[in-house]
């Protein structure tokens, strides 16, 4: 039923092709491996990117509280300096109208009556 020798034809033309087709399938394996190694280093490369990035996010964001935390600390300041600033001139000044008013009285009361009058009729 079966022909031998197209039987032995057959199994000749796999032996000699099976080498190939083995040679291709690992040929295949080790560029599937080589593709395989090259999408997990690509990974850990891209997860490592997102890592540094969300360090520098959040680095980011800290110095930009600190910064704002700083800033309010230096407004604070400020205006505590500015503050006891106007309170000591406030004081000089009340010390300084203390002065002139008595300095007014002393002279109001020094001026003869004679002197008022004459003043008041010239509008002086």
């Amino acid at each position: 039923m079966v022909n031998e020798d197209e039987m032995m034809e057959l199994i000749d033309q796999v032996r000699f092709n099976l080498p190939d087709e083995i040679k291709q399938a690992n040929e295949a394996h080790a560029e599937a491996a080589r593709i395989m190694s090259r999408a997990n280093e690509r990974a850990e490369e891209t997860a490592s990117e997102h890592e540094i990035l969300r360090r520098a996010e959040r680095h980011s964001a800290q110095v930009i509280k600190d910064a704002q935390a700083k800033s309010d600390q230096i407004i604070r300041e400020a205006e505590g300096y500015a503050m006891e600033q106007l309170k000591q001139l406030e004081a000089h000044l009340a010390r300084t109208m203390a002065t002139v008013r008595r300095g007014v009285e002393a002279l109001q009361t020094n001026q003869p009556a004679t002197e008022e009058g004459t003043d008041q009729a010239t509008g002086s």
